[in-house]
């Protein structure tokens, strides 16, 4: 949608590599984290493996997204196989279907941040399945105007108009956190 123009900014944490027409900048770094009833016997554990992963039902995302990449090719490279019970693209259906008892949850970390969780139990996941980096992306050619600037400026404070204006002209080399 940037790229047709439709959109003026975007944000994504996998697929923007390989748009020559984008520049893209970091924003944010998160991890994914588990999720698990307060009773699950995983509970009592500060630090899962993949080992201890493999042995459960899994609710995650769909592969299409929120880093679920990072998920398969974890388990691949230990060659594990996931048991995977559901995968949704909503992080609320997730945490709602452990509640309920089918298996653990693999969300990202920002699903977790608010009160309403108080009766899961999360454990980070980043030394598993490592850190994502969410990236926002401009058209290259593309004139912005000064809303999507302070736009960008609300989303992360490693993002200001200069930074934003030197990387869309070319003269950025460093684009990475």
């Amino acid at each position: 949608m940037v790229i047709d123009e439709i959109a003026e900014i975007g944000i994504a944490t996998e697929s923007l590599d390989g748009y020559a027409e984008l520049v893209t900048l970091p924003c944010y770094e998160w991890q994914h984290v588990l999720v698990l009833p307060k009773d699950h016997p995983l509970a009592a554990k500060e630090r899962i493996s993949l080992e201890d992963l493999a042995l459960e039902p899994i609710i995650t995302y769909h592969p299409s997204f929120t880093g679920r990449t990072r998920i398969d090719h974890a388990f691949a490279q230990k060659k594990l196989t996931p048991r995977i019970a559901l995968e949704a693209i909503d992080s609320d259906v997730i945490k709602t279907y452990v509640r309920l008892g089918l298996g653990v949850g693999i969300v990202a970390e920002m699903a977790v941040r608010d009160e309403s969780n108080a009766d899961l139990v999360v454990r980070p996941m980043g030394h598993v399945f490592g850190q994502n980096i969410a990236r926002v992306a401009f058209k290259r050619s593309a004139y912005l105007r000064n809303f999507v600037f302070k736009f960008a400026e609300l989303l992360s404070d490693r993002l200001d108009r200069n930074l934003i204006a030197k990387a869309l002209s070319g003269h950025q080399q460093d684009y990475e956190l």
